[in-house]
């Protein structure tokens, strides 16, 4: 049975959230090594107590990666000039 047929058909919610709330949305998902809309979506699902549902497998874009080296290299040269 596929995913569609087992669980209904998918939608889509989308809300507002505030600077502040973003700013410690973007921590907290980092601390777990997902994407804020990731952490969001395991959080409302455990509260819902729907822990059968089907994880999204979509691949992680190219550029979520290269961000990250670009942050490792900026870090890494904070680092370099703090010591100097």
């Amino acid at each position: 049975m596929s995913p569609p047929e087992k669980y209904g058909k998918r939608k889509q919610i989308t809300f507002r959230i505030g600077p502040l709330m973003q700013d410690r949305l973007e921590q907290a998902a980092a601390l777990f090594d997902m994407k804020p809309t990731e952490y969001v979506k395991a959080l409302l699902y455990q509260h819902l107590g729907i822990l059968n549902e089907p994880l999204d497998r979509r691949k992680r874009s190219y550029k979520r990666k290269k961000r990250r080296q670009q942050q490792a290299e900026e870090e890494e040269q904070m680092l370099c000039e703090d010591s100097e």
